[in-house]
């Protein structure tokens, strides 16, 4: 039976076969002479058959070495697609990256980040799914989805939920309505006035129900929507006016649909990231979640 071969052993014939030379091979795997010459003793040693004749400075392989070297590149062809395999995936060349997001940031600010995401990392491919706040809750549980982003108010055993940004929700009106006048809006500005309302079964909106009625405000409701979107597609529409969640109301005020004010006192609105707990987050997560901060930050902050 064989002695056992090393790695090192078959680099070292591989090399001397490519090069002729034990100095060559020596300069190409970064040893000495003496140490191609020892490894390739102890191969020969444990093969059996001489591998090389030596012919002046040259070494000259014997053909059982020709034969051996057919299969040693084979093997090495594919610890070289291996190694390609590993550069791609450390400078995110390959890879996938799955998120669930809720309505309210999956409509436009994911998008957004995804579409600067694979411009610079062209070879990772990214897969959005939509659902309810607390459909992302139940995907990320299943450890499926890399990343997940929603506001809740409860957690999961198998998913670690931690705040990424929280900014004060949000008035939308009608372009050139009455209160657009006025750079603070309190809950006395919306008595009587036509209001689209969250959802009865979106946790927001109880806290918007007790901003209002704190001040004494009975606004009167015209129609209710579950999305944040479909809300300000109202509100431009000229339907009422809303109270909704900062990053909506900004990218619609921005597009010049609607106006978007202040309140007083200010209602905070946290946006939650959600992460597998049983698994650590992937280099092309974390580099993806750089982006979505960046965003919020600008989005919410800068007004860029």
């Amino acid at each position: 039976m064989l002695a056992r071969l090393t790695h090192r052993q078959i680099e070292a014939f591989r090399a001397v076969i490519e090069t002729g030379k034990i100095t060559a091979a020596a300069g190409v795997l970064g040893t000495t002479q003496p140490s191609i010459s020892k490894l390739i003793a102890d191969l020969q040693h444990a093969a059996g058959f001489d591998l090389f004749e030596r012919r002046g400075r040259q070494v000259v392989p014997t053909p059982e070495a020709l034969a051996l070297y057919e299969e040693v590149e084979r093997s090495f062809v594919g610890m070289s697609e291996i190694s390609r395999v590993i550069e791609d995936i450390r400078d995110f060349r390959k890879g996938s990256l799955s998120v669930a997001g809720m309505p309210a940031l999956a409509l436009k600010l994911l998008p957004d980040v995804i579409a600067q995401f694979i411009a610079q990392e062209p070879g990772i491919t990214v897969s959005l799914r939509t659902r309810s706040s607390q459909a992302v809750l139940q995907h990320l549980s299943s450890q499926q989805f890399d990343l997940g982003f929603a506001a809740l108010d409860s957690d999961h055993p198998a998913v670690i939920r931690r705040p990424i940004f929280t900014a004060p929700m949000l008035a939308v009106l009608p372009i050139g309505h009455d209160l657009e006048q006025k750079d603070v809006l309190e809950p006395a500005d919306f008595d009587q006035q036509p209001f689209i309302a969250l959802g009865a079964e979106i946790g927001t909106r109880s806290e918007t129900d007790l901003f209002l009625s704190a001040g004494g405000a009975r606004p009167r409701i015209v129609a209710e929507a579950q999305l944040s979107a479909s809300i300000c597609e109202l509100v431009a529409a000229g339907a009422g006016v809303s109270i909704i969640e900062p990053v909506t109301a900004t990218y619609f005020a921005r597009a010049g649909r609607v106006a978007a004010r202040p309140l007083l006192p200010e209602q905070p609105f946290r946006y939650d990231l959600l992460l597998p707990a049983l698994r650590q987050p992937s280099r092309v997560a974390s580099r993806f979640l750089e982006l979505v901060e960046d965003r919020f930050a600008t989005c919410l902050v800068n007004g860029n």
